[in-house]
């Protein structure tokens, strides 16, 4: 998938993160898709919700793995422009809406759905065409050159058609694999008598978040971090736009409405991260510990600790 990504990055001249937050974001967020919808659809709503807030953090915890990979500086300091800034900032602009939706309560519409689910999604559309302007890319630049030691890739002589059809038929895969895994979390959830908003927020947030796993590892490997990190950031921002779908397909009560103290810390989480990579992503100090950055060291340490809370804290009834 991240071969194909960074061919139509090329082909296209769009850039690598705009084809990361779009394309591959979106692409790598079909698990959330299919298990937010057979979740729903089984009246697992809070299942659907945590899974796709529990997978905002968890996908930021897979840059401090890419991080590791990469074994020399510190990811964010491979970034050469401010787009992936923008595309950080965007996604705790969404997720902070959900938190504020959840904790004031939200009010249905007469379409079905909540103000806030809806709000999110036109947020999350105006964001992605901020981003992909070109205007978007001239207001800050680093003050010293970017290593950019790209890895040379052998291109694929295959026609348009045929690497469109390619990157379709790896999604179609993705979007199976999906509907199968929030069967057998129901199942494990079921059988140990495990809250379903937990098994979303832990079990269920880590296996969605795989396909973004093994796209930016590949792309850290090619020398493409920007790949790489607007594929985990534009997962999230994807992710947070698709409690529409959620709340479409819930019977009850605005899903918004439903989410309890373990998802909303689980949600302040995710915008901590967020922030701790663009102190990073701004700061670019290209200093390591254990073959990682500061960042994403802190970004371990308060995940860790974040789950600990929630898990051991009182808050998974």
């Amino acid at each position: 998938m991240t071969d194909y990504a960074d061919e139509i990055a090329q082909r296209t001249g769009v850039g690598q993160v705009a084809v990361g937050v779009v394309l591959l974001g979106a692409i790598t967020s079909l698990p959330e898709i299919s298990t937010s919808g057979v979740a729903t659809l089984s009246g697992n709503s809070d299942m659907a919700v945590n899974n796709l807030i529990g997978s905002a953090s968890f996908q930021l915890v897979v840059l401090a793995i890419c991080d590791l990979v990469v074994g020399r500086g510190a990811l964010t300091s491979m970034v050469p422009g401010p787009r992936v800034i923008l595309n950080g900032l965007s996604g705790i602009v969404l997720l902070v809406l959900v938190t504020i939706g959840a904790m004031v309560g939200d009010f249905e519409l007469p379409l079905g759905v909540g103000v806030f689910p809806l709000l999110i999604l036109c947020v999350y559309v105006l964001c992605i065409w901020q981003l992909n302007r070109g205007k978007a890319a001239a207001g800050w630049k680093p003050a010293e050159p970017v290593r950019r030691d790209l890895k040379e890739l052998e291109r694929p002589d295959v026609s348009n058609l045929r690497l469109g059809l390619l990157t379709a038929g790896a999604s179609a895969i993705i979007l199976a694999a999906g509907t199968v895994l929030t069967l057998s979390a129901e199942a494990i959830a079921e059988s140990t008598g495990t809250s379903a908003g937990i098994m979303g927020l832990t079990l269920l947030a880590a296996a969605t978040s795989l396909p973004e796993f093994s796209t930016a590892i590949a792309a850290v490997r090619l020398k493409r971090a920007e790949l790489a990190i607007g594929d985990i950031l534009g997962g999230n921002m994807f992710n947070t736009a698709l409690i529409l779908l959620v709340d479409a397909l819930d019977s009850g009560e605005p899903v918004l409405g439903q989410v309890d103290r373990a998802s909303l810390t689980a949600t302040l989480i995710a915008v901590l991260l967020t922030a701790l990579y663009l102190i990073g992503l701004v700061e670019r100090r290209d200093k390591a510990f254990l073959r990682m950055g500061y960042d994403s060291i802190a970004v371990l340490v308060v995940y860790i600790a974040g789950m600990a809370a929630i898990l051991g804290g009182g808050m998974a009834g």
